[in-house]
């Protein structure tokens, strides 16, 4: 038969508990994005490619490069005249750039850092 906590115990618990919920409550959610460059209106997002690093209790380590974004292309928009030269199975490289973007997304204590590109094949 189990003993009933007292009123001390109940107390520590509760406060265990307040301060938990008071951590991820602060923690809070965050999705920025930030244009490294002007638009180029000449050029569609038809791909974009992403290199991103991992963040978890906000500590992260890796270099988001982006080459390797360019390397990384996957539909985005409407595809439309490029069809015929991108890979659906696989990544198509960018090789028109309209914009890089770096984006930020943390939702409780983990979340991404990502450079992204938005091109044409």
């Amino acid at each position: 038969m189990r003993t009933p906590l007292s009123k001390e115990d109940t107390t520590k618990v509760m406060r265990c508990m307040l301060t938990f919920l008071f951590t991820l409550l602060v923690s809070g959610c965050i999705n920025i994005t930030n244009e490294l460059q002007p638009t180029d209106a000449d050029v569609k997002d038809v791909l974009m490619g992403e290199d991103c690093t991992p963040i978890i209790l906000g500590f992260g380590l890796g270099t988001n490069r982006i080459d390797y974004a360019l390397k990384d292309g996957r539909p985005y928009g409407d595809v439309g005249e490029f069809r015929s030269r991108i890979n659906l199975n696989r990544r198509t490289t960018i090789t028109r750039i309209r914009t890089i973007q770096l984006t930020e997304f943390y939702i409780l204590l983990v979340g991404s850092r990502c450079v992204q590109v938005l091109g044409e094949p």
